[in-house]
Parts: C-alpha cells; sequence; structure tokens
C-alpha cells in the first residue's frame, strides 16, 4: 500500500484554516470509477488502501487544492508505472500541428520578450515531460535544458540531444523559464516557483500554464459529482488554480505579473492582422501567464 502525505496549510498563502468540500476513499465508487479507468487498470485498491480523496478550500485566500498525496516514493510509482509511458509518449509523437504551431509561437515569444538574439538566451523547460517543447525551442537556436522528475522521459529527452537538469539543486541560471502545467502536479508549488525565481537572471521571465480551475467549486459541490481528468484530477492535479490565485502564488514568490514588450505601431498592427487571418485553431484549456521578478 502506498503512502500519503497530509498538507494541512494552504500551498499558496500559508493559511491553516479551511473547508472541507468533498472526502471520499480513493476507492469510492465516485473516485475508483475514474482511476480504474483512466489508468486502465494499472492502480489496484490494496495499493491506495483507506486513504482519502479530499477536496479543501482556503477560507482567506480561496485556494483548492488536495489534502493527501502520494509520497516521494509513490509519485515514482504513479509517474514511472500507472501511467501509460507508451501512450503520453504517443501523445507527443502523434500530435496534430496545431501543438507544434503553439509551441512555435511560445518559442518566438521568448526572443521577443528578451529584446535578444535566440543565440544569447538560456532558456529551462521546467516539468519537460518527452522534451516536445525543448526540441522546438532548440530548433530556434536557444541553449536549452529541460528539468523532469521521470527516469524515463529524462532517459527519452538526453536520447533526443537535449541537456537534462533531474534535481531542483542542480539548477543553473536562466533568462526564460517555461512552466508549462508542471506547478499543478507538486506538493509545495510556492517553494518550487521560489527556486525558479532564483534561477531566473535579472531581466528574465517565466512563463507558468495550468490548468483552468475556475468553476471547480461549484462543481465540486453538486451532489453527483463524478472524479474526472479536470483541475482536481484525482492524484495527480494537486492544486487548483485560478487566474487569481495564481497571480497570488506568483507573488509570494517574488514575482509580478509581465507587461507586454513595446513595439513600434506598425509593427504591432501587423501582428494583429496576422493573428486576424490566421486560421482557426484549437485551443489548449488553462491559464497562461508571463512573469518577471517584482521591482525589476
Amino acid at each position: 500500500m502506498q503512502r500519503f502525505v497530509l498538507r494541512s496549510a494552504c500551498p499558496v498563502c500559508g493559511a491553516s484554516e479551511h473547508a472541507v468540500l468533498r472526502q471520499h476513499r480513493f476507492t469510492a465508487p465516485e473516485v475508483w470509477e475514474f482511476l480504474a479507468s483512466y489508468y486502465e487498470g494499472r492502480i489496484r485498491k490494496e495499493d491506495l488502501g483507506d486513504a482519502l480523496y479530499e477536496i479543501w478550500r482556503c477560507t482567506a485566500c480561496g485556494f483548492l487544492w488536495q489534502a493527501h498525496h502520494l509520497d516521494a516514493q509513490g509519485m515514482q510509482k504513479l509517474y514511472e508505472d500507472w501511467i501509460s509511458a507508451s501512450a503520453s509518449l504517443a501523445k507527443k509523437a502523434r500530435a496534430d500541428v496545431w501543438l507544434f504551431d503553439a509551441y512555435a509561437r511560445e518559442a518566438s515569444e521568448i526572443a521577443r520578450r528578451l529584446a535578444r538574439r535566440p543565440d544569447q538566451i538560456r532558456v529551462l523547460d521546467f516539468g519537460m515531460g518527452w522534451g516536445a517543447w525543448c526540441r522546438m525551442a532548440q530548433a530556434y537556436g536557444y541553449d536549452v535544458a529541460g528539468f523532469e522528475l521521470s527516469q524515463r522521459r529524462c532517459d527519452h529527452a538526453r536520447a533526443q540531444g537535449i541537456r537534462v537538469i533531474d534535481s531542483l539543486e542542480a539548477l543553473g541560471r536562466y533568462d526564460f523559464v517555461n512552466c508549462h502545467h508542471a506547478l499543478e502536479h507538486v506538493p509545495d508549488p510556492l517553494a518550487t516557483l521560489r527556486r525558479l525565481v532564483e534561477a531566473l537572471e535579472p531581466g528574465g521571465f517565466l512563463r507558468i500554464s495550468v490548468p483552468d480551475g475556475r468553476g471547480m467549486e461549484q462543481k465540486v459541490a453538486d451532489p453527483a459529482w463524478r472524479a474526472a481528468k479536470d483541475a482536481l484530477h484525482p492524484l495527480e492535479h494537486l492544486n487548483c488554480f485560478t487566474g487569481d490565485t495564481l497571480l497570488r502564488l506568483a507573488a509570494q514568490a517574488g514575482l509580478a505579473a509581465a507587461e507586454e514588450p513595446s513595439a513600434p505601431a506598425r509593427r504591432a498592427l501587423l501582428r494583429r492582422v496576422a493573428r486576424a487571418l490566421r486560421p482557426p485553431r484549437r485551443a489548449t484549456p488553462g491559464t497562461t501567464r508571463y512573469f518577471a521578478r517584482a521591482g525589476a
């Protein structure tokens, strides 16, 4: 049976006062039916025992989080064994072109915001997964490194020529940090974000994307609620961010929302025209913000 850890304080503001919005054993039908289907039988009920799936809401800042999470050994079990490596990799290898279009736009934005050539910019992808975003950034000419806890994903990324950082202590210094759908998975998002801020060079930027948690409190309160792949995905999405709570977390870590870079009026007009003429693209659900060090 896997061990679980209780987070009794709000991961964003640290307050201890909370309301319990939902409480079930992971093996209760409301949760287990999703786990059994999503992980295709790779999780057994005995793996989870009597552990609780609890959703707490901070009464001070309104943040929602899963109170109980797997310990470090359990997290390794989840990301190495319970999640299908072949299916996860296939999502990138067989992705539609819209995904790579999005990666390309994000890569272009890095140099635009920093107003430097790509070969002068050091980039970190925190939570790189299989390294697909890193490879796009490399193609633009950036000096790219990727951070990932899954050894299987690290090995795959190295085989693709990506420089891999496998511990927070080993982080270097970077002009741009990409943190795409990672903070919702970590037990201590504030400590993690503060470490990323330490690794950010003066004048650098940090891009954060997280699942959109708007409306989750109402969803969780529904008497007919059932667990799902959403912003409170059992076992995986430990932290449920909205735009407001993400900004609060960033401020706690010493970040401020970054302004749009200035540009001559003609270039700005051309970009607006290009966006208007661009074919509709499939949207990626989530909240994305760019940040810089507060006071910089």
